[in-house]
């Protein structure tokens, strides 16, 4: 079996063309390839796969979505709505992460979680705007509603606001809200915060009645 011989620069002949050079000329009068995005709209594939969805209702936490993700951008999540915290944990997913090869929809045994067409999501790169890329999956049907509203395939949350208290906000294109609060992560139910114990009285010491000075 031969090896292959590599020539050296010196042995390879150029010819020099005054043409060439202005060959690129003629791409100025063609129309571009690449499109604005946000600003611009690529019809999408039928079925494309974009950004999940989730119905909270049939989601049962069993996590084959994060066990089957290659990539390690699912994180199941603790959710408290309205003072109430939800049965079972959900899926978060990080789109900084993601490569939306869609096997967690694929696996999920009750149909919970699916994927939109939607596909433009860009920001200015403030920290703020990047909770955008991670964020849970709100219902399917809202996020239909709002692609056949606008039918420009962005992302349906313009923006996500978080307090310290663990609450987020997510602000809808239509101006509707989502709120929830985030108060673990994993499989196993967040424990309960335990009340403090109220301070016991020393041993011996009567403190019914308050110690007055006799003058």
């Amino acid at each position: 079996m031969g090896m292959a011989r590599v020539v050296g620069e010196e042995k390879v002949k150029l010819r020099k063309s005054f043409v060439k050079p202005w060959m690129g000329i003629k791409y100025l009068f063609k129309k571009p390839v690449t499109i604005k995005i946000p600003y611009e709209k690529m019809e999408p594939a039928p079925k494309y796969r974009g950004f999940h969805t989730l119905d909270w209702k049939k989601c049962v936490g069993c996590n084959f979505c994060g066990q089957i993700c290659p990539a390690r951008a699912i994180e199941m999540t603790w959710i408290e709505v309205d003072g109430k915290l939800e049965k079972r944990p959900h899926p978060k997913v990080d789109y900084g992460r993601c490569t939306f090869c869609q096997f967690c929809v694929d696996v999920c045994p009750t149909g919970a979680l699916g994927f939109s067409e939607s596909y433009i999501l860009t920001t200015g790169g403030l920290d703020e705007e990047l909770e955008l890329y991670n964020w849970v999956p709100i219902n399917p049907k809202k996020v239909q509603e709002l692609n056949e509203r606008f039918g420009d395939y962005r992302f349906p949350v313009e923006r996500i606001e978080k307090k310290p208290d663990g609450t987020y906000i997510y602000h809808l294109r239509d101006g509707s809200k989502v709120e929830f609060k985030i108060v673990g992560y994993g499989l196993r139910p967040p424990k309960k915060p335990q009340p403090k114990p109220a301070d016991k009285p020393a041993e011996g010491k009567d403190t019914s009645k308050s110690e007055t000075k006799e003058e």
